[in-house]
């Protein structure tokens, strides 16, 4: 994936967290709520690059899975031998927990690296490395 991919999907999922925590897309900011905000943003955006990750293990063994939510089903069913139903019937933020074993050792691809460092400049930088850096 590239740069510019890697750039809006950060922007997406920013927007998204932005909104869900009723911060201004710009302007003064109340510095917690803005860590807060782009801690949960790097947590989404190493679960959508897990995702896509497996996503292209899974379509060369002839699997079309979509969605990330699909394949996580997939990996919590290989992960922990669950029955897709089972899989399935856990939210999605459960489903990822469920995997926090796998994203906690997860490399991220050099360029979604990159994006995330340019992205987390507002946290602490101690913050920032502790966030990125086992991912590297």
């Amino acid at each position: 994936m590239d740069k510019v991919t890697y750039h809006a999907r950060w922007d997406a999922l920013e927007q998204r967290q932005r909104e869900q925590s009723n911060l201004p897309e710009s302007g003064v900011e109340d510095a917690t709520a803005l860590h807060r905000m782009l801690t949960h943003t790097f947590r989404e955006f190493l679960i959508a690059a897990y995702c896509d990750h497996w996503r292209h293990v899974y379509a060369s063994a002839a699997f079309d899975l979509t969605s990330d939510r699909e394949v996580l089903i997939a990996r919590a069913v290989t992960v922990h031998g669950w029955t897709p139903g089972v899989s399935a019937s856990l939210s999605t933020q459960d489903l990822a927990l469920s995997l926090i074993h796998e994203l906690a050792r997860f490399t991220l691809p050099e360029m979604a690296v990159h994006v995330s460092y340019m992205n987390l400049q507002a946290l602490p930088a101690a913050q920032y490395r502790a966030l990125i850096e086992p991912h590297e």
